[in-house]
């Protein structure tokens, strides 16, 4: 029995249908074990989810906490060190009384050991800035980079005993670091560091000494400030014009101060990768092991020997300060005369006050009790309240903190404030102290034998319980606020 051609037509469509429907049907539970395999994986915290924030780019760093120094702070930085060049810049440091920090290279601290052991010993922080600097291998993946960051780590502790937490990724982090560099840098407990002041030393080779120093001078003014320079072979010019440069912030009322992991680091955002590289989910899970294992096994360690140098570093400036404040009472006895623009002068005595470090500094209630401001001491606390105007400031001496109030309401609080007892009065610096309160020194003469300073305060207005307007200065010839 022949079926017309219409009816075979017919069916072989059928007999094809069935065959790709089964052929779909296979593929599709062939994939089911890998998928679950995948999905049961995923379920982790360190799973698909947090793959796929990180892949889309997605910044995931753990919360931190960090102190903001009371005075405006200068972190001068040296990269690509140490080499020969290594012990003038510390000499010039020593000379000019101040502390740096030095992203050293493992390769580099191998040739010279000594330097190493040098910037550790004189209270300098040590950071890592990989082994070999080669970009190629660095940023090519992130397995590289950490070995290399763990080899130069070997390297500090065999030589000096210590294990930087600071890293600084040569060329900086900027197209280099992905999500995924950040984030595995995170977990293993260091801190990336990068910079908001590049001296530009490194642009090219034996960069001029008057174009660093003009490129430093142009760059903007923050209350903390964070410079690259370098220390290695061929930066003749920046040891040339390192004094000049640390000569003009600490005349701009810095202070300069090492880097540590209390310090907020400067890091620059996630731009779009020059490199190209991939990242798997089982090579991201295996690296996130990794880095999670070496801090469960240094980060306590870690922290307890960055604690231990951070409090020495803390008694080494004190004994500095002290000492300066020594030679610098030794040197004069000459009377400090502060005139505040329609509110009068006043006088202080060679014993009231004292300079040191290229600034003033005096009693809090003399001075605030001077402008017409109240003082009250918790001695239970060590906690003293300035209250003057609009403005309450409370000096915790115990914490080191200082609280600013405008209008009862809390508006900053400054860690590592300056602030000392001597004789039972809480000594401060001017000029600082001014600012908070709202006003601002418009001139300074020190001179061998004449001391004076010139301050103002703006008025402010305030509604009483009447509602009218009422001005208030915040200096009242009486003293009356």
């Amino acid at each position: 029995m022949r079926f017309p051609v219409q009816r075979a037509t017919h069916w072989q469509k059928r007999i094809q249908l069935i065959v790709v429907t089964l052929l779909l049907v296979s593929l599709f539970l062939s994939t089911i074990p890998a998928q679950a395999a995948e999905d049961q994986g995923d379920s982790a915290p360190e799973g698909q989810d947090l793959y796929q924030k990180l892949k889309a780019g997605k910044r995931l760093l753990a919360a931190k906490s960090y102190e903001t120094p009371e005075q405006p702070t200068v972190y001068l930085t040296f990269d690509d060190g140490p080499s020969k060049l290594t012990g003038k810049v510390l000499d010039i440091l020593e000379k000019e009384g101040v502390k740096a920090t030095f992203f050293a290279l493992g390769e580099q601290a191998q040739a010279q050991p000594d330097m190493v052991k040098r910037i550790v010993k004189e209270g300098h922080s040590l950071g890592n800035h990989s082994y070999n600097h080669v970009y190629k291998e660095l940023y090519g993946d992130f397995q590289t980079f950490w070995e290399q960051v763990q080899h130069s780590e070997d390297v500090f502790a065999d030589i000096a005993g210590v294990r930087p937490q600071l890293v600084r990724a040569p060329g900086g982090t900027y197209t280099n670091f992905d999500a995924y560099y950040y984030y595995l840098m995170d977990q293993a407990g260091y801190t990336m560091v990068d910079w908001n002041v590049d001296s530009g030393d490194s642009k090219r080779a034996h960069v001029p000494v008057d174009e660093i120093w003009q490129t430093v001078k142009a760059s903007p003014l923050e209350h903390e400030i964070t410079i690259l320079f370098h220390d290695g072979t061929g930066h003749e010019s920046t040891v040339e014009v390192l004094p000049k440069v640390i000569d003009y912030y600490k005349k701009l009322g810095y202070a300069f101060a090492p880097l540590t992991t209390q310090v907020k680091p400067r890091q620059f955002p996630l731009g779009k990768s020059k490199w190209s590289r991939s990242m798997s989910v089982s090579h991201f899970q295996s690296l996130l092991k990794a880095t999670q294992q070496y801090a469960s096994a240094h980060l306590p360690q870690a922290d307890q020997d960055q604690k231990e140098a951070e409090q020495q570093l803390i008694q080494m400036t004190k004994v500095a300060r002290e000492e300066s404040a020594q030679i610098l009472s030794a040197r004069s006895a000459i009377p400090l005369q502060v005139h505040i623009v329609g509110g009068g002068t006043f006088t202080l005595q060679p014993s009231e006050y004292q300079f040191r470090s290229n600034r003033i500094e005096l009693p809090l209630r003399f001075l605030i009790e001077k402008i017409g401001g109240q003082v009250e001491w918790q001695a239970d606390t060590k906690i003293a309240n300035a209250h003057y105007g609009v403005y309450d400031l409370e000096y915790d001496l115990s914490a080191r903190s200082i609280r600013l109030y405008t209008l009862g309401t809390c508006v900053n609080t400054y860690f590592l404030a300056d602030m000392e007892l001597q004789d039972g009065k809480i000594m401060v610096p001017l000029r600082k102290t001014v600012d908070l309160l709202g006003g601002q020194i418009t001139e300074s003469i020190i001179e061998p034998s004449r001391r004076e300073v010139s301050m103002t305060f703006r008025q402010f207005y305030l509604f009483n319980e009447n509602k009218t307007l009422s001005k208030y200065a915040l200096f009242t010839r009486e003293g009356n606020v």
